[in-house]
């Protein structure tokens, strides 16, 4: 029997949760979308009031885990209002995401997704800068999904030029 207009039909629990997924995948969607446009006030909203950016690497050379960056939001909001004080790239990045891999557990989850991310001259030449994979821990608050913990593990340890900006 066919539905009527704008009637859900199946299992009521798992569109609830395919609805959920959708949300914690565009959240990292529009991550990276809202650091290539460099709207950083839109990107720190979409951390939890005491989620945590987390930038980290494996050396090889000396065999262990380095933290490169870890704050809370309030420590980035500040890094990014002081942001055109530094001296900066002039190259426009553009991050590629690869579909996130969601598990959700109530109003928790995870959220793994690997991204490539590329920076373009002002003369526009374009090369890889960095790759990496996010590992993050969402929270749903007020209906929406936010980071408690936005985790960038780069493999990518040379780079060609730093940044103030969040990856």
């Amino acid at each position: 029997m066919a539905a009527a207009h704008g009637q859900v039909t199946g299992n009521l629990r798992m569109n609830a949760d395919i609805v959920d997924i959708e949300a914690a995948r565009e959240l990292v969607q529009r991550t990276a979308i809202l650091l290539d446009d460099e709207k950083f006030d839109d990107w720190i909203g979409l951390f939890d009031s005491g989620g945590t950016y987390e930038l980290s690497a494996y050396s090889t050379e000396i065999r262990r885990w380095m933290t490169w960056q870890l704050s809370d939001r309030d420590a980035l909001e500040k890094m990014l209002q002081e942001v055109n004080e530094h001296v900066r790239d002039p190259a426009r990045r553009r991050h590629v995401v690869g579909i996130p891999l969601v598990e959700l557990d109530g109003e928790r989850g995870k959220v793994t997704s690997h991204f490539s991310l590329f920076r373009t001259s002002p003369e526009g030449q374009s090369s890889l800068y960095m790759v990496g994979c996010y590992e993050d821990l969402i929270v749903k608050r007020s209906g929406a999904w936010l980071y408690a913990t936005h985790k960038v593990i780069v493999d990518t340890r040379m780079l060609d030029m730093f940044t103030h900006i969040p990856v």
